[in-house]
């Protein structure tokens, strides 16, 4: 593979060439690994730079609530990056007892953390395989001007097993951030419209609706922009109430741009060929968004169509059976339907 050369003028001086040389590299091809993105065998290409957020930690749930960690991230200052590829492992324990159950997990980045602008950006959601272990490599290019400096990464599995549970004992966590040195490929500004947060779905009470729990936000996009990407990760939960909604049902979810909508159907119906397996459990059935013992990456949406440049722009957003009709929850159970989301846009300029 050949250098990759860019060139630029000098405004003062117009006849002289500056020349930026990029190491002689090996790209990751993401697009042909989806949809498992199984890591496997996984080698770093040379020239890359490996950052370490975890490294076999445990999480689990106990005497000590290990559901959620942290950790202070190092990651490089300086550089043009390619591409960002993310290893994320899950292990078992030292005693071989994984978590008997498939349980939802995020990767998340926290900006501005113990300020009144703290936010979160949800990198990677995944869900843990019922007593066995993964590996991943996905592509988390869009969000490389994030990945800069000192910073705080997250992990959380809703996990309610631990050391000694006849259940299982929890996992080891493992994520790593690969750095691929070439031509800036990253969006020139990130907008996060909501990290991981969870939507009911199916009640009609004043104040429960989806409606009710979705207030429409406002963003500027520069005149100069020439693309816009929303980036959707749905994953549903639960089931028992009506149609199994919201794990076993198929739902559309609309992301709502200046009256115009982008619709999106998550619905996995290959899980039965999930390369993490024979697992226990029901991970053969398709579920709304997700499969035990896998990631879900998302959805990438052009919205620049819908997009006003130099001005202000409305986001909604909305869940809807995939029919397009509401969705009425006639026979709740205990724990309500919920859809896990989360939205960023990426403008490019």
């Amino acid at each position: 593979m050949s250098s990759i050369l860019l060139l630029s003028l000098f405004a003062c001086e117009p006849e002289e060439e500056k020349k930026v040389t990029y190491p002689d590299i090996d790209f990751y091809d993401f697009e042909s690994a989806g949809p498992w993105f199984t890591a496997e065998g996984l080698s770093y290409a040379d020239g890359t730079t490996v950052v370490t957020a975890f490294e076999q930690e445990a999480q689990y749930f106990g005497s000590e609530d290990k559901r959620n960690i942290q950790a202070e991230v190092d990651f490089p200052t300086e550089g043009d990056w390619a591409q960002v590829g993310m290893f994320f492992r899950l292990e078992c324990p030292e005693s071989g007892l994984c978590d008997h159950w498939d349980r939802t997990g995020s990767v998340q980045l926290i900006l501005n953390q113990g300020t009144d602008e703290e936010e979160t950006v949800e990198i990677l959601r995944h869900i843990t395989p019922y007593r066995l272990g993964m590996s991943n490599y996905v592509d988390v290019t869009e969000l490389a001007p994030l990945l800069k400096g000192t910073q705080t990464i997250t992990s959380f599995i809703d996990t309610w097993v631990g050391p000694g549970h006849n259940q299982g004992e929890g996992w080891r966590v493992t994520a790593r951030f690969v750095f691929y040195p070439g031509p800036p490929a990253a969006p020139d500004e990130i907008i996060n419209v909501w990290g991981r947060r969870n939507i009911t779905v199916g009640q009609t009470a004043a104040g429960e609706t989806v409606d009710d729990q979705i207030d429409p936000v406002t963003f500027n996009i520069p005149a100069d922009a020439t693309r816009v990407v929303a980036h959707l990760t749905t994953t549903g939960h639960s089931f028992g109430n009506t149609s199994n909604c919201a794990e076993f049902c198929e739902m559309r979810h609309d992301v709502i741009i200046n009256d115009e909508i982008f619709s999106n159907n998550p619905w996995r119906d290959d899980c039965d060929v999930n390369p993490v397996s024979p697992q226990f459990g029901t991970w053969e059935y398709g579920r709304n968004g997700w499969c035990p013992g896998a990631v879900s990456v998302g959805h990438k949406i052009d919205i620049t169509d819908a997009i006003e440049v130099g001005a202000e722009n409305v986001l909604d957003f909305d869940i809807l059976r995939a029919s397009g009709s509401e969705y009425v929850n006639n026979s709740p159970v205990d724990l309500l339907p919920t859809t896990a989301t989360s939205l960023k846009l990426y403008v490019y300029r």
